[in-house]
């Protein structure tokens, strides 16, 4: 039996920028003679345009192109090479069957319809046997009880994301759907919604963690989709954006909308007390205007709830923070996606041109950028962020070479 692949179904579509990819399975001219989508697109510039089984995705160590669309065509091949594989292998057993030999045309083209929709879950995804995603999702991370309560957190964060994506299609996945389509439409919906690849990787990671935990456990929910495995998961070194001192001057100065002054004196708490951003979610959305800020020698110390290490940490108060705490100024809490479109959109407003590279985060990586860089012991910088060793400390901030003093001022 032969499987073909086409660049769409008519020669109209020989024209167009991108196209579905259909299979024709042929064997013997009143036999079977099968065509489908495999609902896999493809741009023009990635397909070869050979003849019989040769055509399909272009030779990836010639010509020029996007390290994602290289990615991108690398997965299709190796999924249409998977479905061809598995319906070659299937047909070869049908050979072996005595029914063979007495086989009509129609009983031949639904064995090809059949086998078709088993090798790309079509199959499994009609029936109700196939369970829903999120419900192994949340099966998995029930079956990890003995985890740490950080890393529960994690992965019911990553699970509010999936879950987005579905309301976004208006369509709830089963496990069997989960092919290369949905990897491509997941990460343009990611890409829409300006999420860095290394997080988008982490999401992977964790749909690849559930695979393989079902997989061992039943060997079933996700049998028919070994093309899962070609999933991958982005990481690339990031160049982290740092805001100067006259930068932040720039943000701190802001007075307009209500909604980016509130962002405005975030970034200051995040900045000043140099916090990780679920330590100031616990403290704003948790406590509220419990704030344990105490009276210590010849200042003020803040104790902070180091969620990263289950920790407590007292961090000196800078005047900054004291005079909005002491005048019922601190903001209130908003969520980390608000901020980081409010904070983009203010920061773009009062002319930072690396507005879009800035979230939650950089506050805190800007903090103890700008105290090494201006001298200040690594020691006392740690007493603030958080970190358990100076290398820690160092692999997280961009230095120069300055000498060093003993200090942090408060004021």
């Amino acid at each position: 039996m032969n499987v073909y692949y086409l660049y769409g179904r008519t020669k109209g579509d020989l024209k167009k920028k991108e196209q579905t990819i259909y299979v024709r399975l042929f064997y013997g001219r009143n036999k079977i003679n099968y065509r489908a989508s495999t609902k896999l697109t493809i741009k023009k510039d990635g397909w070869n345009f050979k003849k019989g089984e040769e055509a399909g995705i272009v030779n990836l160590m010639s010509g020029s192109r996007s390290i994602e669309d290289s990615q991108y065509f690398q997965e299709v091949k190796e999924k249409l090479d998977n479905i061809r594989s598995y319906l070659k292998n299937e047909f070869r057993k049908l050979k072996l069957k005595p029914e063979f030999s007495v086989y009509e045309k129609d009983e031949f083209n639904k064995w090809a319809k059949e086998h078709f929709e088993i090798a790309t879950g079509v199959r499994k995804a009609k029936s109700n046997k196939a369970s829903l995603f999120l419900n192994k999702y949340d099966e998995y991370v029930e079956f990890n009880e003995d985890w740490s309560e950080n890393t529960k957190q994690d992965y019911k964060s990553i699970r509010k994301k999936f879950e987005a994506f579905e309301e976004y299609k208006k369509y709830k996945y089963r496990t069997t759907e989960l092919d290369l389509n949905y990897f491509k439409e997941f990460r343009n919906w990611t890409k829409s919604h300006s999420i860095a690849k290394n997080t988008f990787g982490g999401y992977i990671a964790k749909l690849r963690a559930v695979i393989k935990h079902f997989r061992r456990v039943d060997g079933e929910t996700f049998k028919y989709h070994s093309h899962i495995e070609l999933f991958k998961t982005y990481k690339e070194q990031v160049d982290h954006e740092i805001l100067d001192k006259n930068e932040l001057e720039l943000i701190w100065n802001y007075q307009g909308k209500a909604y980016l002054e509130n962002a405005r004196d975030i970034s200051k708490l995040l900045y000043y007390m140099c916090l990780r951003w679920n330590e100031f979610e616990f403290e704003f959305k948790n406590r509220k205007d419990k704030h344990r800020i105490y009276a210590l020698n010849n200042g003020y110390v803040w104790d902070i709830q180091e969620n990263k290490v289950k920790a407590r940490k007292g961090i000196p108060v800078h005047n900054v923070i004291l005079d909005m705490w002491q005048n019922d100024k601190m903001p209130h809490f908003i969520s980390d996606q608000k901020f980081r479109d409010y904070i983009k959109e203010l920061c773009k407003g009062v002319g930072i041109s690396k507005a879009q590279e800035i979230g939650s985060h950089t506050f805190r990586r800007s903090f103890c950028t700008n105290m090494y860089n201006e001298g200040h012991e690594e020691k006392n910088i740690i007493e603030y962020s958080g970190h358990t060793t100076v290398k820690a400390l160092k692999n997280y901030i961009k230095t120069k070479n300055v000498t060093r003093t003993n200090t942090i001022p408060t004021k």
